[in-house]
């Protein structure tokens, strides 16, 4: 899997390129939003040791370039990850309510008890990603954002573990796709149904790739 270090694509220079698209547009609320996601993840990394910003910056340049270019989705493409990882609820977002709602389902949460067991905590994780990949269908922009944000993990899923490779492939396969295609079928879609489509193809295409090279058993979808 090709690396976007080898390309240039290290956090500076997609910094750069989002900073001149939002002061081109006129999209202030983005850079506040850039400079936000940058604040919050500083000093934090991805499992392969990048630092964790290169995900969300993508993310946003991803939805760029396919024409999810609202100044919502691309604060939306920002900020998805910083509830969930810095603790953060997503009321307390400084953005207007529709970037916070989107980033609310975005975000998982999990309710362990004090005296769970691993084998209920993983039960009940199992549980909530499919709720929470279920809910998604409410909100556009928020399942574009979620298939480019899982587009980009299978982009570099290759550099993890062998467990944390199937965990993602059976997520995309069994939770996210199923919604992409009934949201090809809705009417409220309508207006993103080209985004979606180009998305559906590639996360498609990736992640039956993944699962072809590891051996990883998936039940035909059409």
């Amino acid at each position: 899997m090709l690396m976007l270090y080898q390309y240039g694509y290290d956090e500076h220079n997609l910094r750069k390129f989002l900073e001149a698209y939002f002061q081109s547009h006129m999209m202030p609320q983005a850079q506040a939003a850039l400079e936000y996601a940058w604040e919050k993840h500083e000093g934090a990394t991805r499992m392969n040791g990048q630092p964790f910003i290169i995900h969300p910056l993508f993310v946003a340049r991803y939805s760029i370039a396919i024409g999810a270019n609202t100044e919502d989705q691309i604060c939306i493409a920002l900020l998805h990850d910083v509830c969930e990882d810095c603790h953060i609820s997503p009321s307390e977002l400084p953005f207007n309510e529709r970037v916070q709602k989107a980033v609310d389902l975005l975000t998982f949460v999990y309710d362990f008890e004090p005296d769970d067991s691993e084998d209920i905590k993983q039960l009940k994780k199992i549980i909530r990603k499919g709720e929470t990949f279920a809910r998604l269908i409410e909100n556009p922009e928020a399942l574009i954002c979620k298939c480019i944000d899982r587009y980009h993990n299978l982009t570099t899923v290759e550099e993890l573990p062998e467990p944390n490779i199937v965990k993602n492939v059976l997520e995309t396969h069994r939770f996210l796709l199923p919604v992409v295609y009934n949201a090809l079928n809705v009417r409220m879609y309508a207006p993103y149904h080209a985004q979606l489509y180009v998305l559906s193809i590639n996360l498609r295409s990736l992640n039956d790739t993944i699962a072809l090279n590891h051996g990883i058993a998936l039940n035909t979808m059409s």
